[in-house]
């Protein structure tokens, strides 16, 4: 992969479960973290190299073990000049569940960088069964994007669903039958991470 491949890749999964948080030190001055969790730690560790390909530094990766739950992994760096140069790019400083959208990179992008975004964000925010593939998220404009920029390799524009959980929080889900799923995957080539 070149860098902008890698970029791609980095991109999708920084969307799936990374984020740019609003960090403080005890002093109360701001912290610029990338952070990405997962309980794959073959995921995290596949992050943090596309990181260091990417911005040539290392990041920290660390394991919490948690009562009754898988073990969560968790990467992060530290550094205002990569949190702003990702910012700068179009991606959101915060909580991200309303206002994250496909980045203008992509959507630009060749063919080879939309699919590598979107096996981003399939290993991290996706579900794949033997009959179809499913992404369920809190933002349906984000959705709605991944949904745009799927159909250029489907054919169609799929429809994202509403859902609401415990009769008071809203995610969406868009997902694509058998046949779209195997078109999807024969034009994704080999899966980063099966």
């Amino acid at each position: 992969m070149d860098k902008g491949e890698k970029l791609a890749l980095f991109l999708g999964m920084l969307s799936g479960d990374g984020c740019l948080s609003k960090g403080h030190n005890g002093d109360g001055y701001r912290t610029y973290p990338i952070q990405f969790c997962n309980t794959k730690k073959e995921l995290v560790l596949l992050f943090n190299r596309l990181f260091y390909d990417i911005f040539e530094i290392e990041g920290h990766i660390s394991s919490r073990n948690r009562y009754n739950r898988q073990e969560i992994w968790h990467f992060v760096k530290i550094s205002r000049k990569i949190f702003e140069e990702i910012r700068g790019l179009g991606f959101p400083e915060g909580v991200k569940r309303d206002v994250l959208r496909v980045l203008h990179l992509i959507k630009n992008g060749t063919d080879k960088e939309k699919l590598l975004f979107i096996q981003g964000m399939l290993i991290t925010d996706g579900y794949t069964t033997d009959k179809s593939i499913r992404f369920h998220l809190g933002s349906k404009l984000f959705l709605e994007d991944l949904s745009e920029l799927i159909a250029e390799f489907i054919g169609k524009k799929k429809a994202v669903r509403e859902y609401t959980q415990r009769q008071i929080y809203k995610s969406y889900q868009l997902s694509l039958n058998k046949v779209e799923k195997n078109l999807l995957l024969s034009r994704c080539g080999t899966m980063v991470l099966q």
